[in-house]
């Protein structure tokens, strides 16, 4: 593919010069003035700028050659450097000498030579080299916007996507580190006899209803909760209630039974591959509540608390009639639960 890139650079050379150097003269002695005008151009900056240039534009050019060594390119910016210099002084030279005099270029020599002059070349090094790369890449975003505004659209709406996924893992990893872990040594395995259901990698991580204990001042509901990977967080929303499917009384969630914080992500460490208790309080039902729902419902502290990865799925049991889950008050092996 044909190269456009050195036309270009050269262009965008002749134009640095043709801004810097002042403009006018009448013919005179042609060496002294080309040494000023040289002069000049050591005073302004430009020989830096130009070398700075070259520095950036040997980069450009080893990617698209990568098989010469530094060597190479050390000459090749620097004979480029020499050849460009020497070419605009053949081509401009005799235009200067039409608009400005020798006696013009000195005294602007002059001025580059003043403190004043030393301040401004300082000066016009640092806003060139802070402002160049600003104003390329928003010249480059404009007209990209201009040229291919579908594609351009798309790379704003991933950027956006992108934004929002950073965003997203930043709170995920602060809701973690906020979790309160429930303590090992209270967490109750549940027996293979008691819960059949093989293991099964990748499932639902719903936990299934397990049992519905009326005791003396509340009314303890026991699910069993998969746990798939060595560290899992855990959510049960301050949501959750009873609902009686006669009256449509309703009894709402007081806290889990082991006393960990309600309403709050919750994590268990070192059960991958195993089912644990989870039993949450309720007030005490009535004798004659025979069939129930049991909801999880939308609260306020949800949004503050799900991860981004929650799948969004309520914990809900509906038609449930209590004696099908019903155990008696303080029978062995129902002693739970977180």
């Amino acid at each position: 593919m044909k190269n456009i890139f050195l036309p270009k650079v050269m262009m965008c050379i002749i134009a640095l010069f043709t801004l810097i150097l002042p403009a006018s003269a009448q013919k005179t002695n042609a060496t002294e003035y080309k040494e000023t005008l040289k002069k000049i151009m050591d005073f302004s900056g430009t020989s830096t700028t130009t070398d700075d240039f070259f520095q950036k534009l040997s980069s450009i050019m080893k990617l698209n050659v990568p098989k010469e060594n530094e060597a190479y390119w050390n000459e090749f910016a620097k004979n480029w450097k020499q050849k460009m210099e020497k070419k605009i002084f053949e081509m401009y030279m005799p235009i200067y000498e039409k608009h400005l005099t020798l006696e013009e270029l000195k005294a602007v020599a002059a001025f580059y030579e003043s403190p004043v002059g030393e301040k401004y070349k300082e000066a016009s090094l640092i806003v060139m080299r802070e402002a160049m790369p600003l104003l390329v890449q928003q010249l480059q975003t404009e007209m990209f916007k201009e040229v291919m505004p579908e594609r351009s659209e798309r790379v704003k709406r991933d950027e956006q996507r992108l934004k929002e996924y950073e965003q997203k893992k930043k709170r995920d990893k602060e809701l973690y580190a906020q979790a309160y872990m429930l303590p090992s040594d209270s967490i109750v395995v549940v027996p293979e006899e008691v819960y059949e259901k093989a293991y099964e990698n990748g499932r639902s991580t719903s936990p299934s209803l397990y049992s519905i204990e009326r005791r003396k001042n509340d009314t303890k509901v026991t699910f069993i909760q998969p746990i798939y990977w060595d560290w899992q967080w855990l959510y049960y929303s301050p949501g959750f209630k009873i609902v009686d499917k006669k009256s449509g009384d309703e009894y709402n969630v007081r806290g889990y039974d082991g006393g960990a914080p309600m309403g709050r992500l919750l994590a268990v460490k070192g059960f991958n591959h195993k089912y644990i208790y989870i039993s949450l309080l309720f007030p005490k039902l009535k004798k004659s509540v025979k069939e129930i729902d049991i909801l999880e419902l939308p609260h306020e502290k949800d949004k503050e608390q799900l991860p981004s990865n929650d799948d969004g799925r309520s914990k809900s049991y509906f038609n449930i009639k209590v004696k099908d889950y019903q155990v008696a008050f303080g029978k062995k092996n129902k002693k739970i639960y977180y």
